[in-house]
Protein backbone atom coordinates (compact mmCIF):
# COMPACT_ATOMS: atom_id res chain seq x y z
CA UNK A 1 0.00 0.00 0.00
CA UNK A 2 1.41 3.59 -0.76
CA UNK A 3 -0.25 6.98 -0.11
CA UNK A 4 -1.60 9.06 -3.19
CA UNK A 5 0.88 11.96 -3.73
CA UNK A 6 0.35 14.98 -1.75
CA UNK A 7 -1.39 16.75 -4.93
CA UNK A 8 -3.65 14.50 -5.69
CA UNK A 9 -5.06 14.26 -2.23
CA UNK A 10 -5.78 18.39 -2.31
CA UNK A 11 -7.79 17.64 -5.46
CA UNK A 12 -9.83 15.01 -3.66
CA UNK A 13 -10.03 17.30 -0.27
CA UNK A 14 -10.28 21.32 -1.54
CA UNK A 15 -13.55 20.48 -4.40
CA UNK A 16 -15.29 18.48 -0.83
CA UNK A 17 -14.43 20.92 1.39
CA UNK A 18 -16.02 23.54 -1.04
CA UNK A 19 -19.25 21.84 -1.66
CA UNK A 20 -19.87 21.10 1.99
CA UNK A 21 -19.40 24.89 2.73
CA UNK A 22 -21.86 25.98 0.35
CA UNK A 23 -24.25 23.47 1.89
CA UNK A 24 -24.08 24.69 4.86
CA UNK A 25 -24.51 28.45 3.40
CA UNK A 26 -27.68 27.58 2.70
CA UNK A 27 -28.54 27.91 6.86
CA UNK A 28 -25.73 30.16 7.83
CA UNK A 29 -25.83 32.78 5.00
CA UNK A 30 -29.06 33.00 5.27
CA UNK A 31 -29.66 33.77 9.23
CA UNK A 32 -29.23 37.62 9.08
CA UNK A 33 -32.33 37.99 6.29
CA UNK A 34 -34.42 36.43 8.44
CA UNK A 35 -35.70 39.55 10.30
CA UNK A 36 -35.70 41.20 6.77
CA UNK A 37 -37.99 37.75 5.43
CA UNK A 38 -40.50 38.61 8.11
CA UNK A 39 -41.07 41.97 7.43
CA UNK A 40 -40.83 41.55 3.62
CA UNK A 41 -43.60 39.15 3.70
CA UNK A 42 -45.29 40.60 6.05
CA UNK A 43 -45.48 37.49 8.44
CA UNK A 44 -45.26 36.61 12.16
CA UNK A 45 -41.64 35.62 13.44
CA UNK A 46 -42.79 31.88 14.63
CA UNK A 47 -43.36 31.78 10.42
CA UNK A 48 -40.16 33.09 9.48
CA UNK A 49 -38.41 31.35 12.58
CA UNK A 50 -39.80 28.00 11.12
CA UNK A 51 -37.97 28.58 7.20
CA UNK A 52 -34.99 27.77 10.15
CA UNK A 53 -36.64 25.07 11.41
CA UNK A 54 -37.55 23.25 7.83
CA UNK A 55 -34.57 23.70 6.46
CA UNK A 56 -32.79 21.61 9.70
CA UNK A 57 -35.71 18.87 9.74
CA UNK A 58 -34.86 17.99 6.08
CA UNK A 59 -30.88 18.23 6.62
CA UNK A 60 -31.36 15.78 9.52
CA UNK A 61 -34.32 13.44 7.54
CA UNK A 62 -32.30 13.31 4.31
CA UNK A 63 -29.48 11.81 5.80
CA UNK A 64 -30.91 7.95 5.55
CA UNK A 65 -31.72 8.98 1.86
CA UNK A 66 -28.33 9.84 1.02
CA UNK A 67 -26.93 6.88 2.66
CA UNK A 68 -28.93 4.73 0.68
CA UNK A 69 -29.03 6.62 -2.53
CA UNK A 70 -24.53 6.63 -2.23
CA UNK A 71 -24.29 3.27 -3.07
CA UNK A 72 -27.23 3.00 -5.36
CA UNK A 73 -26.61 5.68 -7.77
CA UNK A 74 -22.46 6.47 -6.27
CA UNK A 75 -20.61 9.37 -5.44
CA UNK A 76 -20.77 11.61 -8.61
CA UNK A 77 -24.44 11.13 -9.25
CA UNK A 78 -24.99 11.81 -6.24
CA UNK A 79 -23.24 15.02 -5.27
CA UNK A 80 -24.53 15.89 -8.73
CA UNK A 81 -28.55 15.51 -8.10
CA UNK A 82 -27.35 17.10 -4.30
CA UNK A 83 -25.86 20.05 -6.06
CA UNK A 84 -28.50 20.45 -8.78
CA UNK A 85 -31.38 20.82 -6.39
CA UNK A 86 -29.43 22.71 -4.25
CA UNK A 87 -28.97 25.16 -7.40
CA UNK A 88 -33.25 24.64 -8.03
CA UNK A 89 -34.55 25.13 -4.52
CA UNK A 90 -32.45 28.69 -4.20
CA UNK A 91 -33.57 29.88 -7.34
CA UNK A 92 -37.35 28.60 -5.95
CA UNK A 93 -36.43 30.19 -2.39
CA UNK A 94 -35.59 33.39 -4.54
CA UNK A 95 -38.72 33.43 -6.23
CA UNK A 96 -41.33 32.11 -3.92
CA UNK A 97 -44.57 34.14 -4.26
CA UNK A 98 -45.92 33.48 -0.51
CA UNK A 99 -44.42 31.83 2.83
CA UNK A 100 -46.09 28.33 2.45
CA UNK A 101 -44.22 28.15 -0.82
CA UNK A 102 -40.84 29.00 0.44
CA UNK A 103 -41.59 26.63 3.53
CA UNK A 104 -41.91 23.70 1.00
CA UNK A 105 -38.67 24.89 -0.92
CA UNK A 106 -36.74 25.52 2.15
CA UNK A 107 -37.46 21.90 3.54
CA UNK A 108 -36.20 20.28 -0.36
CA UNK A 109 -33.16 23.03 0.00
CA UNK A 110 -32.11 20.76 3.36
CA UNK A 111 -32.59 17.51 1.63
CA UNK A 112 -30.18 19.00 -0.86
CA UNK A 113 -27.80 19.94 1.42
CA UNK A 114 -27.30 16.79 3.27
CA UNK A 115 -26.00 14.94 -0.08
CA UNK A 116 -22.78 16.88 1.04
CA UNK A 117 -22.54 16.23 4.28
CA UNK A 118 -22.59 11.63 3.35
CA UNK A 119 -20.95 11.86 0.02
CA UNK A 120 -17.67 13.97 1.06
CA UNK A 121 -16.72 12.49 4.36
CA UNK A 122 -17.47 8.84 2.63
CA UNK A 123 -14.95 9.69 -0.37
CA UNK A 124 -12.92 11.07 1.76
CA UNK A 125 -12.58 8.36 4.17
CA UNK A 126 -12.79 5.87 0.94
CA UNK A 127 -10.23 6.94 -1.38
CA UNK A 128 -7.43 8.45 0.38
CA UNK A 129 -4.76 6.23 2.19
CA UNK A 130 -4.96 6.02 5.96
CA UNK A 131 -1.58 8.36 5.86
CA UNK A 132 -4.18 11.31 4.56
CA UNK A 133 -7.55 10.93 5.71
CA UNK A 134 -7.21 12.34 8.69
CA UNK A 135 -5.84 15.44 7.11
CA UNK A 136 -8.86 15.10 4.66
CA UNK A 137 -11.36 14.84 7.51
CA UNK A 138 -9.63 17.87 9.26
CA UNK A 139 -9.37 20.41 6.12
CA UNK A 140 -13.48 19.63 5.63
CA UNK A 141 -14.32 19.92 9.37
CA UNK A 142 -12.08 23.38 9.14
CA UNK A 143 -14.54 24.48 6.56
CA UNK A 144 -17.65 23.31 8.96
CA UNK A 145 -16.31 25.46 11.35
CA UNK A 146 -15.37 29.00 9.01
CA UNK A 147 -18.92 28.54 7.47
CA UNK A 148 -20.65 28.91 10.50
CA UNK A 149 -18.85 32.01 11.62
CA UNK A 150 -18.34 33.88 8.34
CA UNK A 151 -21.37 33.02 6.80
CA UNK A 152 -23.94 35.26 9.21
CA UNK A 153 -21.28 38.01 9.21
CA UNK A 154 -21.29 37.74 5.03
CA UNK A 155 -25.30 37.38 4.58
CA UNK A 156 -25.47 40.54 7.13
CA UNK A 157 -23.61 42.69 4.94
CA UNK A 158 -24.90 41.11 2.03
CA UNK A 159 -28.13 42.83 2.97
CA UNK A 160 -27.12 46.53 2.52
CA UNK A 161 -27.19 45.92 -1.03
CA UNK A 162 -29.83 43.59 -1.32
CA UNK A 163 -33.05 42.23 0.16
CA UNK A 164 -33.19 38.80 1.57
CA UNK A 165 -34.24 36.94 -2.16
CA UNK A 166 -30.60 38.24 -2.96
CA UNK A 167 -29.05 35.35 -0.55
CA UNK A 168 -30.50 32.58 -2.30
CA UNK A 169 -29.89 34.29 -5.41
CA UNK A 170 -25.83 34.10 -4.08
CA UNK A 171 -26.38 30.33 -2.84
CA UNK A 172 -27.53 28.98 -6.21
CA UNK A 173 -24.72 30.74 -8.15
CA UNK A 174 -22.40 29.12 -5.64
CA UNK A 175 -23.52 26.00 -5.93
CA UNK A 176 -23.26 26.39 -9.69
CA UNK A 177 -19.83 27.76 -9.07
CA UNK A 178 -18.71 24.54 -7.38
CA UNK A 179 -20.65 22.10 -9.36
CA UNK A 180 -18.26 21.16 -12.39
CA UNK A 181 -15.50 20.61 -10.05
CA UNK A 182 -16.50 18.58 -7.50
CA UNK A 183 -18.13 16.60 -10.14
CA UNK A 184 -15.17 15.74 -11.88
CA UNK A 185 -13.20 14.68 -8.74
CA UNK A 186 -15.91 12.57 -7.41
CA UNK A 187 -15.39 9.08 -8.30
CA UNK A 188 -18.78 7.12 -9.99
CA UNK A 189 -18.37 4.31 -7.74
CA UNK A 190 -16.59 3.99 -4.15
CA UNK A 191 -13.28 2.03 -4.63
CA UNK A 192 -13.97 -2.16 -3.47
CA UNK A 193 -17.22 -1.36 -3.82
CA UNK A 194 -18.79 -4.75 -3.29
CA UNK A 195 -22.82 -4.76 -3.18
CA UNK A 196 -22.98 -8.37 -2.06
CA UNK A 197 -21.12 -7.21 0.94
CA UNK A 198 -23.94 -6.75 4.46
CA UNK A 199 -24.69 -3.33 3.36
CA UNK A 200 -27.60 -2.47 5.63
CA UNK A 201 -28.44 -0.85 8.59
CA UNK A 202 -28.55 -3.47 10.77
CA UNK A 203 -25.66 -4.83 9.87
CA UNK A 204 -23.53 -1.63 10.86
CA UNK A 205 -25.30 -1.30 13.63
CA UNK A 206 -23.68 -4.46 15.15
CA UNK A 207 -20.32 -3.47 14.71
CA UNK A 208 -19.31 -2.80 18.08
CA UNK A 209 -16.34 -0.62 17.44
CA UNK A 210 -18.33 1.58 15.16
CA UNK A 211 -21.19 2.14 17.30
CA UNK A 212 -18.43 3.16 20.42
CA UNK A 213 -16.69 5.61 17.85
CA UNK A 214 -19.47 7.21 16.17
CA UNK A 215 -21.45 7.62 19.46
CA UNK A 216 -18.13 9.03 21.06
CA UNK A 217 -18.12 11.67 18.06
CA UNK A 218 -21.76 12.14 18.37
CA UNK A 219 -21.67 13.05 21.88
CA UNK A 220 -18.65 14.88 21.56
CA UNK A 221 -20.45 17.21 18.90
CA UNK A 222 -23.36 16.95 20.68
CA UNK A 223 -21.74 18.55 23.74
CA UNK A 224 -20.49 21.50 20.83
CA UNK A 225 -23.97 22.10 19.92
CA UNK A 226 -25.79 22.08 23.40
CA UNK A 227 -23.00 24.74 24.44
CA UNK A 228 -23.04 27.03 21.18
CA UNK A 229 -26.92 26.79 21.16
CA UNK A 230 -26.86 28.42 24.98
CA UNK A 231 -24.63 30.48 24.98
CA UNK A 232 -26.40 33.69 23.74
CA UNK A 233 -28.76 33.31 26.62
CA UNK A 234 -25.98 32.30 29.05
CA UNK A 235 -24.00 35.43 27.81
CA UNK A 236 -26.76 37.74 28.94
CA UNK A 237 -28.25 36.47 31.79
CA UNK A 238 -25.45 35.21 33.24
CA UNK A 239 -22.65 37.85 32.69
CA UNK A 240 -24.72 40.74 31.51
CA UNK A 241 -22.93 40.83 28.16
CA UNK A 242 -24.94 41.57 24.54
CA UNK A 243 -24.17 39.79 20.96
CA UNK A 244 -20.59 41.44 20.45
CA UNK A 245 -19.45 38.85 23.22
CA UNK A 246 -20.98 35.98 21.46
CA UNK A 247 -19.52 36.99 18.36
CA UNK A 248 -15.93 37.20 20.26
CA UNK A 249 -16.42 33.82 21.65
CA UNK A 250 -17.57 32.45 17.93
CA UNK A 251 -14.08 34.37 16.47
CA UNK A 252 -12.11 32.34 19.61
CA UNK A 253 -13.78 29.33 18.83
CA UNK A 254 -13.01 29.14 15.33
CA UNK A 255 -9.20 29.98 15.83
CA UNK A 256 -8.73 27.68 18.22
CA UNK A 257 -10.03 24.99 15.93
CA UNK A 258 -8.17 26.59 12.94
CA UNK A 259 -5.13 26.01 14.56
CA UNK A 260 -5.94 22.33 16.35
CA UNK A 261 -7.11 21.01 12.57
CA UNK A 262 -3.94 22.01 11.12
CA UNK A 263 -2.05 19.81 13.50
CA UNK A 264 -4.37 17.25 14.19
CA UNK A 265 -3.23 14.73 10.89
CA UNK A 266 0.56 15.34 12.07
CA UNK A 267 -0.61 13.95 15.87
CA UNK A 268 -2.40 11.53 14.78
CA UNK A 269 0.48 9.79 13.06
CA UNK A 270 3.21 10.83 15.48
CA UNK A 271 0.65 9.75 18.45
CA UNK A 272 -1.53 6.82 16.46
CA UNK A 273 -5.77 7.73 16.46
CA UNK A 274 -5.97 6.35 20.18
CA UNK A 275 -4.00 8.76 21.87
CA UNK A 276 -5.12 11.60 20.05
CA UNK A 277 -8.70 10.96 20.97
CA UNK A 278 -7.85 10.89 24.63
CA UNK A 279 -5.52 13.94 24.44
CA UNK A 280 -8.42 15.31 23.08
CA UNK A 281 -10.80 13.84 25.77
CA UNK A 282 -8.58 14.98 28.41
CA UNK A 283 -8.39 18.74 27.37
CA UNK A 284 -12.15 18.61 27.12
CA UNK A 285 -12.86 17.44 30.41
CA UNK A 286 -10.24 19.44 32.76
CA UNK A 287 -11.64 22.47 30.89
CA UNK A 288 -15.36 21.86 31.11
CA UNK A 289 -14.63 20.23 34.77
CA UNK A 290 -12.76 23.90 35.82
CA UNK A 291 -15.63 26.16 34.28
CA UNK A 292 -18.46 23.95 35.91
CA UNK A 293 -16.73 24.22 39.41
CA UNK A 294 -16.13 28.19 39.02
CA UNK A 295 -19.73 28.45 38.22
CA UNK A 296 -20.67 26.28 41.58
CA UNK A 297 -18.67 28.86 43.71
CA UNK A 298 -21.57 31.24 43.41
CA UNK A 299 -19.17 33.43 42.38
CA UNK A 300 -19.60 35.93 39.01
CA UNK A 301 -18.19 33.92 36.40
CA UNK A 302 -15.72 35.75 34.41
CA UNK A 303 -15.93 36.11 30.62
CA UNK A 304 -12.49 34.80 30.23
CA UNK A 305 -13.14 31.21 32.17
CA UNK A 306 -16.09 30.97 28.97
CA UNK A 307 -13.65 32.28 26.45
CA UNK A 308 -10.86 29.89 27.64
CA UNK A 309 -13.46 27.14 28.21
CA UNK A 310 -14.93 27.34 24.48
CA UNK A 311 -11.18 27.55 22.78
CA UNK A 312 -10.02 24.63 24.53
CA UNK A 313 -13.39 22.66 23.62
CA UNK A 314 -12.69 23.72 20.00
CA UNK A 315 -9.16 23.18 19.70
CA UNK A 316 -9.46 19.68 21.46
CA UNK A 317 -12.28 18.78 19.46
CA UNK A 318 -10.23 19.68 15.76
CA UNK A 319 -7.66 17.26 17.44
CA UNK A 320 -9.66 14.51 18.51
CA UNK A 321 -12.77 14.97 15.52
CA UNK A 322 -10.80 13.86 12.35
CA UNK A 323 -9.32 10.93 14.19
CA UNK A 324 -12.70 9.46 15.73
CA UNK A 325 -14.33 10.19 12.93
CA UNK A 326 -12.22 8.38 10.52
CA UNK A 327 -11.97 5.33 12.66
CA UNK A 328 -16.01 5.49 12.82
CA UNK A 329 -15.60 5.10 8.66
CA UNK A 330 -13.08 2.27 8.85
CA UNK A 331 -15.56 -0.10 6.88
CA UNK A 332 -16.03 -2.03 3.99
CA UNK A 333 -16.95 0.69 1.40
CA UNK A 334 -20.67 -0.96 1.33
CA UNK A 335 -21.70 0.01 4.35
CA UNK A 336 -19.48 4.03 4.09
CA UNK A 337 -22.34 5.33 3.02
CA UNK A 338 -25.08 4.21 5.09
CA UNK A 339 -22.46 4.72 8.25
CA UNK A 340 -21.69 8.19 7.44
CA UNK A 341 -25.88 9.06 7.48
CA UNK A 342 -26.14 7.07 10.77
CA UNK A 343 -23.37 9.27 12.25
CA UNK A 344 -24.25 12.93 11.22
CA UNK A 345 -28.04 12.04 12.20
CA UNK A 346 -27.08 10.86 15.36
CA UNK A 347 -24.99 14.11 16.43
CA UNK A 348 -27.63 16.48 14.98
CA UNK A 349 -30.21 14.85 17.13
CA UNK A 350 -27.78 14.64 20.19
CA UNK A 351 -27.01 17.93 19.81
CA UNK A 352 -30.98 18.84 19.85
CA UNK A 353 -31.85 16.80 22.93
CA UNK A 354 -29.21 18.92 24.65
CA UNK A 355 -29.62 21.79 23.91
CA UNK A 356 -33.81 20.94 25.03
CA UNK A 357 -32.56 19.65 27.96
CA UNK A 358 -30.36 22.42 29.27
CA UNK A 359 -33.29 24.75 28.14
CA UNK A 360 -35.61 25.24 30.74
CA UNK A 361 -32.38 26.15 33.13
CA UNK A 362 -31.51 29.56 30.97
CA UNK A 363 -32.92 33.08 31.58
CA UNK A 364 -31.66 32.60 35.47
CA UNK A 365 -27.95 34.32 37.16
CA UNK A 366 -27.53 30.99 37.89
CA UNK A 367 -27.08 29.03 34.33
CA UNK A 368 -23.84 28.51 33.56
CA UNK A 369 -24.12 25.49 36.22
CA UNK A 370 -26.76 23.55 33.96
CA UNK A 371 -25.05 24.16 30.57
CA UNK A 372 -21.88 22.92 31.68
CA UNK A 373 -22.89 20.43 33.53
CA UNK A 374 -24.91 19.37 30.75
CA UNK A 375 -21.85 19.38 28.38
CA UNK A 376 -19.45 17.64 30.75
CA UNK A 377 -21.98 14.72 31.35
CA UNK A 378 -21.82 14.38 27.57
CA UNK A 379 -18.31 14.35 27.21
CA UNK A 380 -17.93 12.19 29.97
CA UNK A 381 -19.82 9.61 28.03
CA UNK A 382 -18.36 10.34 25.50
CA UNK A 383 -14.59 9.73 26.78
CA UNK A 384 -15.73 6.35 28.21
CA UNK A 385 -16.89 5.17 25.23
CA UNK A 386 -13.39 5.08 23.60
CA UNK A 387 -10.90 5.41 26.58
CA UNK A 388 -10.46 1.49 26.01
CA UNK A 389 -9.86 2.62 21.74
CA UNK A 390 -11.81 0.03 19.88
CA UNK A 391 -10.41 -2.34 17.26
CA UNK A 392 -10.06 -0.54 13.46
CA UNK A 393 -10.02 -1.88 10.44
CA UNK A 394 -7.11 -0.72 8.23
CA UNK A 395 -8.14 0.74 4.71
CA UNK A 396 -6.96 -0.67 1.69
CA UNK A 397 -6.55 2.20 0.09
CA UNK A 398 -3.59 2.23 -2.28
Amino acid sequence: MHSPPASASIRTILPLAFVTGVSMAAMDLYLPAVPALQAGMGISVPLAQATVAVYLAGLAGAQLLWGELLNRLGPRRSIEIGLLLLVLTSLGCALAPNIETLLVLRLLQGVSAAAATVVAPTVVRATLADADVVRGIAAISMVEAIVPAAGPVLGALMLRVTDWRGTFWVLAALALLVLPWVVKIAPRKLPGLNLEHDAGYFGILRNRSYLRLAGSHALCIGALLTFLASAPQLLQHTLGLGTAAFALLQVLGVGSFMIGASQSGKLAARLGHARVVRLGSVVQLVACTVALLLAWSGAQLPYAVVAAYWMCFCGALAIRGPATFVDALALPPAQMGRATALLVLALLAVGALGTQLVAPFLGHADSAVPVFAGVLIQLLVSAALVWRYPAVRQSSTA
